[in-house]
């Protein structure tokens, strides 16, 4: 993964982490933007950009960010997407979370697959859901972040769990299903 293609995604209330999938589209977590209605700023390649528009992928935590055209060299290759690993195989989500200024990577063991998982608050349907256990715990921050295995974007970080603040080094993930893999093919 390109550093220049991670990005920093920030409006008033708080930040997450996302990845640019092709010179105009940041790829991210969905919660992110439930409420919001402010600019939100995109930091990525050395560049700030605004939203343009933002869209949800019905019934996950993903969204799509329209950003104005990012200028990257010629020989960038973006990330692609690709299925979840067997379970136990090794992942790397990447993100800002804990206020970081260069993202980090944290590295993982695939776990399972689950039909949906909720916040504590109920407020954030991950659904597919993956869960992954995390040797550099993620958190705050890091949603929105790029899960890959094998080189391929597999799902986005959504979720921790940490109960009474006890970061347990579990992570919630949203796959990447056919629903979102749709909407990525419509931007090619």
């Amino acid at each position: 993964m390109r550093p220049t293609l991670l990005a920093r995604l920030s409006h008033p209330g708080g930040y997450c982490s996302g990845v640019l999938l092709n010179p105009t589209t940041v790829l991210t977590c969905a919660h992110f933007f439930r409420g919001v209605d402010v600019l939100v700023n995109i930091h990525v390649a050395g560049t700030r950009r605004r939203a343009k528009h933002v869209e949800v992928v019905a019934g996950t935590d993903v969204a799509l960010v329209d950003i104005a055209r990012v200028t990257l060299p010629e020989d960038t290759v973006f990330p692609t997407v690709g299925e979840a690993p067997a379970r136990f195989g090794q992942t790397v989500t990447f993100g800002y979370g804990g206020k970081l200024r260069h993202a980090a990577a944290r590295d993982g063991r695939y776990l399972n697959a689950l039909p949906f998982a909720v916040s504590r608050n109920f407020k954030t349907l991950v659904q597919p859901a993956g869960v992954i256990f995390n040797n550099t715990p993620a958190v705050k921050g890091d949603s929105g972040g790029p899960v890959l295995a094998g080189g391929k974007i597999f799902a986005v970080q959504s979720l921790i769990l940490d109960p009474f603040g006890v970061n347990l080094r579990l992570a919630t993930v949203s796959l990447i299903d056919g629903r979102v893999r749709d909407a990525v093919d419509k931007l090619n």
